[in-house]
């Protein structure tokens, strides 16, 4: 027997399996940005569906977010999807790589002046928060203006003096 599927290309949307560490962080109208690579397209939408239960052999939930008819968009493509679960007015963030740890904790380099007037290397201790990609967000310890040493900055110590670009 042959089997028949009905697919309707008018009414699309993008499920997605989420895993349940992200179920306290998602809300219905969570806005998200779809890629299709395939397709080379992108579009903004919102979560429009959240599945009810996890599924207990991949750890996850469905989640759903519709999008506009395209011609070009077929069923079973494959989409990357970012979804917004973190937002934070006014974040001072940074390159995640230029956060150093020791025993006392994380730190980062910032630019200040000595008493005599030259430019130093100051170590601030800082508290990071989320991350997204390459940067990170820092809750505690820099402050917007605040001039963070990105360059040659292993192995620097606190009061070495420094020339600037």
């Amino acid at each position: 027997m042959g089997q028949i599927k009905i697919v309707n290309t008018s009414s699309l949307k993008v499920v997605i399996n989420v895993p349940e560490n992200y179920l306290t962080r998602m809300r219905k109208g969570s806005p998200v940005v779809i890629t299709i690579p395939d397709a080379n397209k992108t579009v903004n939408s919102a979560i429009s569906l959240i599945g009810q239960s996890v599924d207990p052999t991949q750890r996850g939930f469905i989640a759903e977010a519709k999008i506009p008819y395209d011609p070009i968009l077929k069923p079973s493509q494959s989409a990357v999807v970012k979804i917004l679960d973190y937002a934070a007015a006014n974040a001072v963030v940074i390159p995640i790589n230029v956060v150093q740890s020791d025993e006392t904790g994380k730190y980062v380099f910032v630019l200040s002046k000595s008493s005599n007037g030259k430019t130093i290397a100051h170590r601030v201790i800082v508290t990071i928060g989320e991350v997204y990609g390459e940067n990170v967000e820092i809750k505690a310890g820099l402050n917007a203006g605040d001039q963070l040493v990105t360059e040659g900055f292993q192995n620097l110590y606190e009061g070495q003096g420094i020339t600037t670009k």
